[in-house]
């Protein structure tokens, strides 16, 4: 394929594909309309990827991914010759390869080349997939349409997944990359290749593979000088040190801090709650503007900042800005602030996404600064997982920014969050304190203990299933 695009929606030709991954075969005119990893949903003229995964093993799907209407199998060469499936499917263009991953990260790398539109790679330990749809929604105030990445699919396969998806009618892409082990970002960023690079903050974080802070901070920032080496622009968030002091090697980056001023060119931005309203205020290109940050808490105001200050260095005006915001609609399970229909009042914090010690931190500011002052604040607390050696002195430090949240009954579950609860003792905490086996028994208290005008937090790492409290809350 050259530069141009198929005026219909077979962009992706056989040729193309044996070119990009130096494969020998047929010749061929077939053209495919896309790839998918899921047999149970093949596009029409589609490519089927059989990835080898911890659970599940692609290549045994194969037969239910032609049936379903795959017209092409990217798949490993000795399992298709040990099957026959070549002779068995003599219509079906077969692509065999030694590693199906790579083969398939090749493909979105060489697809990636093909468009000249501003990429963004948005990374960090926490905040990601936050900063991510805010960007997004900023975007569209220019771009009809943005390519982002779908929930948190940010590693090995999620992001070639998301390039793949890459079309002509897009103006713009936000690529959010999350690493869990060491040179992992070294091998994603020349995969995006970004045009623009932003880290949210950096903290505790897959501690397991990533060791300790300082290696999640030389690791995260290598997303800016691969981006650097690339030509492309680093927006620098100033108000977290590990990321900050690598404002000085940046020298054409943006930056922005709601604490730290940042230097030319850069965002300021000043939180400030306005009747019962998050605000954001920022100077761009002169104006002033006073964004509603529409998720609650300090911490978001952050990610909007951090957007904002990409969003400029991409080249938006305040007024396509301000545009683009209206169009933001929250994730699941992040910073939600619901009503709790049986319980006058009563608000609770739908947070359950994810959890780690920066977030944690966040979610107990957000609580204490939800409702009124006297209302009663629950805590329904679950394992941060992920933490390595340190998981449970991690736990145990969350104790005292918990105390500090207002928080009079605290309800724990997970074996790691024994730690806090034995932190908690001996720190003096008077409130009620219990730790549940099961959550159904979890949320019979926590209903137990609100009362009218109560505010509920709920929050977890995504394995602990927090979500189960909200669906419980909720019943009759």
């Amino acid at each position: 394929m050259d530069g141009s695009f198929p005026s219909d929606e077979l962009l992706f030709e056989a040729a193309w594909i044996r070119d990009v991954l130096g494969l020998a075969g047929r010749e061929s005119s077939a053209r495919f309309s896309g790839f998918t990893t899921d047999s149970r949903r093949i596009p029409t003229s589609g490519v089927f990827v059989a990835i080898r995964g911890e659970k599940m093993d692609g290549h045994e799907f194969i037969p239910a991914a032609i049936a379903a209407g795959a017209t092409g199998i990217l798949a490993e060469q000795s399992i298709i010759d040990s099957r026959g499936w070549a002779a068995q499917f003599p219509s079906i263009e077969f692509f065999g390869v030694e590693d199906v991953q790579a083969g398939f990260r090749k493909l979105a790398s060489a697809w990636r080349s093909r468009f000249s539109i501003p990429v963004i790679l948005v990374a960090g330990a926490n905040g990601k997939t936050t900063t991510k749809e805010l960007l997004s929604a900023l975007l569209r105030g220019r771009h009809e349409s943005v390519l982002k990445t779908t929930g948190s699919q940010n590693g090995f396969l999620g992001i070639p997944m998301t390039l793949i998806e890459l079309r002509p009618h897009h103006g713009a892409a936000v690529i959010e990359v999350g690493i869990d082990e060491i040179g992992a970002m070294a091998q994603h960023v020349p995969l995006v290749k970004p045009t623009h690079t932003v880290l949210t903050v950096i903290g505790p974080e897959h501690l397991e593979k990533l060791i300790d802070v300082p290696t999640v901070a030389r690791e995260e920032c290598l997303a800016f000088h691969e981006t650097k080496t690339l030509g492309g622009t680093c927006i620098v968030n100033l108000d977290d040190p590990w990321i900050a002091r690598e404002h000085s090697k940046l020298p054409k980056a943006w930056s922005f801090g709601l604490d730290q001023v940042p230097a030319s060119p850069g965002v300021a931005g000043n939180h400030r709650i306005a009747e019962g309203r998050s605000i954001l205020d920022v100077e761009l290109q002169g104006t002033e503007l006073s964004l509603e940050v529409p998720l609650p808490g300090r911490h978001n105001a952050q990610n909007l900042l951090a957007a904002v200050a990409t969003a400029a260095a991409i080249g938006l005006t305040p007024q396509e800005i301000q545009k683009g915001l209206a169009t933001f609609e929250g994730a699941e399970g992040r910073s939600q602030i619901r009503p709790l229909p049986s319980s006058a009042g009563t608000l609770v914090i739908c947070d359950y996404y994810n959890a780690s010690p920066v977030s944690m931190g966040a979610a107990f500011q957000l609580l204490a600064q939800t409702g009124a002052p006297q209302a009663t604040r629950i805590a329904c607390l679950a394992d941060m997982k992920e933490l390595g050696t340190e998981e449970l002195r991690f736990h145990a430090e969350l104790s005292q920014p918990l105390m500090t949240s207002g928080a009079s009954v605290i309800l724990l579950h997970g074996s790691r969050m024994k730690s806090l609860f034995d932190a908690l003792e001996k720190s003096g905490f008077t409130g009620t304190l219990a730790h549940f086996e099961d959550l159904p028994s979890l949320a019979a208290e926590a209903r137990k203990a609100a009362t009218p005008g109560s505010v509920i937090l709920i929050k977890g790492s995504r394995s602990m299933k927090m979500e189960t409290v909200w669906a419980e809350l909720q019943k009759p």
